[in-house]
């Protein structure tokens, strides 16, 4: 039997969350509480397109040095992690030793927990959790899937909910966020592999939904609707 009073962000941390940043902590929080180092969140696209942990909506901690190409961040679609979160609804741990994993093997894990995830609008996402933890005891496991859903909750009520009524687009909130680091359109372009023109239209579009003038205006609506942090 659960014992709701031992889970670990029921209470007012979680109440308090409400940027990404409050959530990555969260996250990363209950990974190391349950003997894990890193964590990734995000949403779960198309069967061929594996996890893509540059998603507009991911949360993640893996050291970039990991990826063959740190600048996508995508574990790919024939990978035992993506396949678990394609194939089943419950919480796992994956032994590392017995399931390669050309990302997560590569910096040296032992274990994965994986936690499938759904939001209120029917979209599914993935936590998994990477460390050294051997396996979890099922009532640890149960629990850390409990964290998992409750943040996961409150992640879609204060995040992506909002980014969905605010009428932005997963790319266009991405660009107001690379703007945010004072990218300039031509940098954004390369970073997302687009045109410059696509960029400026993209910059175009977003300021009209928000109702501002120029991207210091954009950027300012866009911090205080809690878009970007």
């Amino acid at each position: 039997m659960l014992v709701t009073e031992t889970v670990l962000h029921l209470g007012p941390e979680l109440e308090r969350a409400v940027n990404r940043m409050d959530f990555f902590r969260l996250f990363k929080s209950l990974a190391g509480s349950h003997g894990f180092s890193y964590f990734g969140l995000t949403e779960i696209l198309a069967d061929d397109q594996g996890i893509n942990l540059q998603h507009v909506h991911a949360l993640h901690n893996l050291p970039h040095a990991w990826f063959d190409d740190p600048k996508q961040q995508v574990i790919e679609a024939d990978d035992p992690v993506f396949v678990y979160l394609q194939q089943s609804s419950a919480p796992c741990v994956i032994d590392m030793n017995e399931n390669h994993s050309a990302v997560l093997t590569a910096g040296g894990s032992r274990s994965v927990a994986i936690v499938p995830l759904h939001a209120a609008t029917g979209k599914r996402h993935g936590l998994i959790m990477v460390g050294e933890a051997r396996e979890l005891e099922h009532q640890a496991l149960a629990l850390l899937a409990l964290d998992a859903a409750l943040i996961f909750q409150r992640y879609f009520e204060v995040i992506l909910s909002l980014d969905s009524i605010s009428g932005l687009s997963d790319r266009e909130i991405q660009i107001v966020r690379w703007t945010s680091e004072g990218k300039t359109s031509a940098e954004i372009a390369i970073i997302l592999g687009l045109s410059e023109h696509t960029v400026n239209s993209y910059i175009a579009a977003v300021l009209r939904k928000l109702h501002v003038v120029n991207r210091a205006q954009m950027v300012a609506s866009a911090i205080r609707s809690g878009l970007i942090t």
